[in-house]
């Protein structure tokens, strides 16, 4: 495995996480702009409900709960992709299958009324799912990464016998 996709993936949550928690912060300064800047991106993959969001500074993250659990998820599994590859595949399988039914549930449940909910639990099935996905990510640019390098060396070899 390149260490180039574990550092580059271990930067990206970890800078995404920081953004998140820098939100409230600018909310309470005054710079509601930078926020509101700031809020913007999450905005297209997260519902950024108040009420299902960690509060900072009396102002809501720029991710819920379950969105906070899924990006400290892969940060945290990024870090610890070396030793989670090294479960078996089939084991590694059924954990990624049961995380991510497990968010689902409780992502569709309330919907149904069985089941209401609670931030702990958010929070937990999306750290969970985060930290079993992410060595997938961790691959997935490994290996684009090594398709760029390989791309590299075969643009820079002289072509032999084709013009001499």
């Amino acid at each position: 495995m390149n260490i180039s996709a574990l550092v580059i993936l271990t930067v990206v949550w970890g800078a995404l996480i920081i953004a998140a928690l820098t939100a409230p912060l600018l909310m309470s300064c005054p710079f509601p702009t930078a926020a509101f800047f700031t809020y913007l991106p999450f905005s297209f993959i997260c519902h950024q409900m108040p009420e299902r969001s960690f509060m900072l500074m009396r102002h809501p993250l720029a991710v819920c709960h379950r969105c906070s659990g899924i990006y400290l998820g892969l940060f945290l599994g990024t870090m610890m992709s070396s030793i989670l590859l090294c479960i078996p595949q089939r084991l590694w399988r059924a954990c990624v299958l049961s995380a991510a039914s497990f968010l689902a549930l409780d992502t569709l449940l309330p919907f149904t009324g069985i089941w209401s909910g609670f931030w702990l639990c958010r929070f937990l099935t999306g750290l969970v799912f985060g930290i079993v996905a992410a060595p997938f990510a961790v691959i997935g640019l490994d290996e684009i990464l090594k398709t760029i390098s390989r791309q590299r060396r075969a643009d820079s070899l002289p072509l032999k016998g084709v013009f001499q």
